[in-house]
């Protein structure tokens, strides 16, 4: 569990609590019950330590009164009011004077509060320093008026400064990535990927259901099942390695209080992309993927008659090194590969950001990648000057053990 916020370095408590009450008496925050009502939440409770409970589904039983099983996805109330306190918090601090107070922020993607003493004052002049000099010089007092002039002058001045200031902090590798998706208006389309999934017709599904468990699992029934009784469902199931990069993504643009629209890949048209800041989630299970990145240096590609599928390099095309077997299981410990993007596609005349794997542990890598700060900012310790204003792919690897993957390894990257 982590600490609650007390330590001799940091505010204490009744500070923080005090400092509370008067973000919430302000103005951006009287108009808001639900923005009151969860950074009051989220501050007491740090305070009290109880740090463990500032969870998304947690803050929205406690909150906002949702059932404890409510679909976080379906309801980001958590995720959109923390994007508003975020804002409602910046216009509070942007006041004059409030740099002399205690600030709260709530970090983007997070809802554990932080808490900062205000910047120490100059210290004073010494008393030597006020001693009158040797020699006097006589200053004849300006007019009333010039005074009150340079004094008003003085104030605007200063009062822009504080503004400008204000708005202004050195903005992280994870904020540059995605500028030039926030900054696009309206919300942003997350295209998930959907394989071949089927079902069977009636209740013949309780065939599988009704056999006895063997040594290595379900036995399969006896006899076949004419391929008239399997029921295509392309258009209503996702992988779980897709759906996790999609919650990733979700949270991610919530706590920058960017909306998002969920779309199947396989219903998705190109009306739907066209104008639109999009993430393209999947490879070989989204058509989107393979048709608006497939000209790029890198690239997935497949070669049937080794049954692998492939990330390939247009400048190094022997190279044949990120591959995986058509046939791996995913039980199986193996390496798996992703491609990274961030490009400016001109036929949605938006960039496009794609997290895809070629099987679904890179894609679950890739999903982490770009949701986690650190793992960003370390893959562009290398960038070239201003790569913030260029296209970007990198080539991840990650290493699946049991299913799961293992964290993210830039293995290439491009810039241009």
């Amino acid at each position: 569990m982590i600490p609650p916020v007390d330590p001799e370095s940091s505010p204490k408590s009744a500070q923080i609590l005090a400092q509370l009450d008067r973000v919430l008496s302000s103005t951006p925050f009287r108009t808001s019950k639900r923005c009151s009502d969860l950074l009051r939440h989220v501050v007491t409770a740090a305070c009290e330590g109880r740090l463990d409970f500032l969870k998304e589904r947690t803050l929205g039983v406690e909150v906002f009164e949702r059932d404890p099983d409510y679909d976080t996805n379906q309801d980001p109330v958590v995720r959109n009011t923390a994007g508003q306190v975020r804002k409602r918090l910046a216009q509070y601090y942007l006041e004059s004077g409030r740099d002399r107070e205690l600030r709260i922020e709530l970090p983007a993607g997070a809802y554990l509060p932080q808490f900062h003493q205000p910047a120490a004052r100059e210290a004073e002049v010494p008393a030597e320093a006020r001693a009158e000099p040797a020699h006097k010089v006589e200053v004849h007092p300006k007019p009333r008026y010039a005074v009150l002039g340079g004094i008003g002058a003085a104030a605007l001045i200063l009062g822009t400064l504080v503004f400008v200031l204000a708005r202004w902090r050195t903005p992280n590798a994870m904020d540059l990535f995605w500028a030039p998706l926030l900054k696009q208006p309206g919300s942003v389309v997350l295209c998930v990927g959907q394989g071949h999934t089927y079902k069977l017709k009636g209740d013949r599904d309780r065939l599988f259901e009704d056999e006895a468990e063997s040594a290595d699992g379900l036995a399969a029934p006896a006899g076949s099942i004419p391929l008239s009784d399997l029921v295509p469902i392309w258009d209503r199931a996702i992988g779980i390695n897709d759906a996790q990069t999609l919650s990733r993504l979700s949270a991610l643009f919530g706590g920058f209080g960017k909306p998002v629209e969920f779309r199947g890949g396989r219903s998705t048209t190109l009306g739907d992309l066209r104008g639109k800041s999009t993430v393209l989630i999947g490879a070989f299970n989204n058509s989107w993927t393979l048709s608006l990145t497939g000209e790029l240096r890198f690239y997935f590609d497949d070669d049937p008659a080794a049954k692998v599928y492939l990330v390939r390099d247009r400048l190094h095309p022997g190279n044949r090194a990120w591959q995986v077997h058509a046939d791996q299981q995913p039980a199986q410990d193996y390496e798996d590969y992703a491609i990274v993007s961030r490009v400016y596609n001109p036929t949605t005349e938006q960039p496009v950001v794609v997290a895809a794997g070629i099987k679904g542990g890179g894609t679950a890598a890739a999903g982490e990648f770009l949701t986690n700060a650190v793992y960003m900012a370390d893959a562009l310790k290398s960038a070239p000057a201003h790569w913030e204003k260029r296209n970007v792919q990198f080539v991840l690897k990650t290493r699946l053990f049991g299913g799961t993957a293992g964290p993210p390894q830039v293995i290439a990257a491009h810039y241009w």
